[in-house]
């Protein structure tokens, strides 16, 4: 029922949504000037390496049979493309990787952060708060929150790269045409999902406890094992369905996805935390969520003023 419930908030909070994807858009834009010089400086092992790879096609495939050899191609030539710009200029390299992994992530978490204070509010008492003004009032927290989520994040996309990296390497015809869609399908979907277990409470114990962030990283991983498999089937639902979308449609299709699904889980992971901590929350403008834990409560408490 957590998909249901983060549905339902998601559309009653669509214009914080909007903010947020306002705020990302503002955030990739500062982060694509700073790139410039290097993209002049690489521009012409990027076109090449694109035009090699034939990129706009390759995930398209899965309509002509062809998915497995795009994918394969796709792998090869951004691992090429990568080895060339590394021994063609490494001080722009380790800029490029900085402004990537580091900069860009630390700006997106902060507004992360953000957005779950909004909901905070907004699933408590269904309050209206500015994002702007959000974001000034909890910048303190979501700086400390931010800059410790991207060592995180490295780790992961360490794992991500490592695990793409040993696909790619298979050379046989057989294996990389009918088994390398669905073996990058369900690597891709569990990576992402055990990624997100691991950080689902994260944010939300910080927003709702105002913890430290070590502190509510602790409080973050013991409510999701409250009612984990619950959480790791519904975060494997959300995460089968991006990539489905992906593989299907084109990896063109990211510029959209990966907004909006960073956006749902956000929702998602606020929902989840409250329903593990049996906190009542606003699901819409006229319905009150509460779940078990506080319903077996009010019933005791009930019966004990009726004695």
């Amino acid at each position: 029922m957590s998909f249901i419930y983060s549905l339902k908030l998601f559309g009653c909070n669509w214009a914080k949504a909007l903010k947020l994807f306002l705020y990302y858009l503002i955030v990739w834009g500062v982060c694509i000037c700073l790139l410039l010089p290097c993209f002049f400086a690489f521009r012409d092992l990027i076109v090449a390496g694109i035009k090699s790879t034939d990129l706009s096609s390759s995930f398209s495939g899965v309509f002509k049979g062809t998915l497995g050899v795009g994918l394969h191609n796709v792998a090869k030539g951004s691992f090429g493309i990568l080895t060339d710009v590394f021994s063609s200029n490494l001080g722009l390299f380790i800029y490029g990787i900085i402004v990537v992994f580091i900069l860009m992530p630390f700006l997106l978490n902060i507004g992360k952060y953000t957005f779950c204070s909004m909901l905070y509010y907004y699933m408590t008492s269904k309050s209206k708060v500015g994002f702007c003004g959000t974001m000034i009032k909890t910048l303190k927290n979501s700086t400390c929150f931010a800059a410790v989520k991207v060592f995180h994040n490295l780790f992961f996309l360490c794992a991500m790269f490592v695990s793409v990296y040993a696909l790619a390497l298979i050379e046989n015809s057989l294996f990389y045409t009918h088994f390398l869609p669905w073996v990058a399908f369900v690597v891709l979907v569990l990576l992402f999902t055990v990624e997100q277990i691991l950080v689902l409470g994260w944010c939300p114990a910080m927003v709702v406890f105002n913890s430290n962030v070590f502190v509510a990283y602790q409080k973050g991983f013991k409510a999701v094992k409250r009612h984990f498999l619950t959480t790791l089937g519904t975060t494997v639902l959300y995460f089968a369905l991006f990539w489905a979308f992906v593989f299907i449609f084109g990896v063109f299709t990211m510029t959209v996805l990966v907004p909006l699904m960073t956006i749902l889980l956000c929702v998602y992971n606020m929902v989840a935390f409250f329903i593990s901590q049996g906190m009542r929350f606003y699901i819409d403008a006229n319905n009150i969520l509460t779940p078990k834990k506080l319903e077996e409560v009010d019933n005791i408490n009930k019966t004990a003023f009726i004695l």
